[in-house]
């Protein structure tokens, strides 16, 4: 175990207690300066050539036919996940983010009018209210952890809504989401091992949207997965099992990243780098343009990887077909290369970032995110005038997500 490595060869990605307590972005540092696409094998799961500058991380995220997100998925696998494969591996079922061109984006397209500009714009009252509502709790209780009782309940309510999920199951829904994608994380397991809380979460929620899907193709609405349902590639219509990875995959990208922005991103930055505070106290229409600080700043997914389809060079390495290769976006983030003074958070920086990824699979759901983060920041900070840690914030322990699972703060009303 190594929290903080000093040197290329202490770096373990497999090693999830520096995700956890340690300093990634310390062996990132080390990487991009001494080996920005380096062949990373070491023991807890498959090698795998790590990208860690923006420039190269670009080039791979732009080529889905070269990079390939269906081959072998788009998570880095540990050792027990090789024995089991992708996502839906066993049903030949994908969900459209490990899917790649020619499918992807007809299967993206069927939803993709919800989340231009102009839909998104339509649904500010209705994220203001959900925002409005949550801050009025946190008023009454005053001292809140910031990341259950405020950045994951306003991005929570509206993707739910958009599906078309009874309020009863939002709770349990988003429960079952966190130990199918932190698994890794043993405060989400329940006492089970990564592997039984995640295969026994998703057949939950397999079971549920199979349930609900059903109701849908009976009494089709105009939620998200009723679209899926009415939707064709190709003049064929989707299967109900599709429709199910579908709805894993709106959960997946409505839960956990927003959060992730506006804790890790947003209002813990914001507390240590009181300055950058004031200046969106003293001008709330800086807020809009600050949220892609936040997002950088978090970098929500800290992992995304593909699988070479032919021998290829990158960054003067040589690359096989077949070899996996690995970017972490939060590296690419902070890439001294591309961002000016990358360890300072500014939010008059306006970053061009890969925190909503790029390309075929650029973020569907961007739009939305930086509605939410914008009015959830205007509502709190029109409320609040004081915000102070009151404990030790809390990491998620994973490779794959980043952002916090705890973030305890006093609020001081205006």
């Amino acid at each position: 175990m190594t929290l903080v490595p000093q040197t290329l060869d202490e770096i373990n990605y497999w090693d999830l207690d520096m995700f956890e307590h340690g300093d990634p972005h310390e062996a990132w540092r080390i990487q991009r300066e001494q080996a920005p696409v380096w062949w990373h094998d070491r023991d807890g799961g498959e090698p795998f050539w790590s990208v860690a500058r923006f420039d190269d991380a670009l080039a791979v995220l732009s080529d889905p036919l070269l990079f390939s997100s269906q081959r072998d998925g788009i998570i880095v696998r540990t050792d027990a996940a090789l024995e089991s494969g992708p996502p839906g591996a066993g049903l030949g079922i994908q969900p459209m983010i490990h899917t790649d061109p020619p499918r992807h984006a007809p299967l993206r397209s069927i939803i993709s009018h919800n989340f231009r500009p102009r839909s998104i714009a339509q649904l500010e009252d209705q994220i203001r209210a959900a925002a409005v509502e949550c801050l009025e709790r946190a008023a009454d209780e005053r001292d809140v952890d910031f990341v259950i009782d405020i950045a994951h309940q306003v991005p929570a309510a509206i993707t739910f809504a958009l599906m078309g999920v009874p309020e009863d199951m939002w709770s349990r829904l988003a429960d079952l989401q966190h130990q199918t994608v932190t698994a890794t994380d043993p405060e989400f397991t329940h006492g089970r091992s990564p592997q039984e809380a995640a295969a026994a979460a998703s057949l939950e929620l397999h079971t549920y949207f199979a349930q609900i899907i059903q109701e849908r193709m009976e009494e089709p609405g105009d939620d998200l997965l009723s679209q899926f349902l009415q939707g064709r590639i190709d003049g064929e219509e989707l299967s109900w099992m599709q429709v199910v990875a579908e709805a894993g995959l709106l959960l997946a990208g409505g839960l956990d990243t927003t959060r992730a922005a506006a804790s890790a991103g947003g209002i813990l930055p914001l507390i240590q780098n009181p300055d950058q505070l004031k200046l969106l106290q003293d001008d709330p229409s800086l807020i809009g343009g600050a949220t892609d600080e936040f997002v950088r700043w978090a970098s929500p997914i800290t992992s995304e990887a593909r699988t070479a389809t032919r021998d290829c060079e990158l960054a003067g390495q040589k690359i096989s077909e077949g070899d996996r290769v690995v970017v972490w976006s939060p590296s690419s983030n902070r890439d001294e290369a591309h961002f000016e003074d990358p360890y300072r958070f500014d939010v008059l920086r306006n970053p061009r970032h890969l925190g909503f990824a790029f390309g075929e699979h650029y973020c569907l759901g961007v739009h939305l995110a930086r509605l939410t983060l914008k009015v959830e920041f205007e509502e709190l900070l029109s409320r609040f005038s004081g915000f102070e840690l009151t404990g030790e914030p809390a990491r998620v322990r994973s490779n794959f997500v980043n952002g916090l699972k705890h973030l305890p703060v006093r609020l001081t009303p205006k």
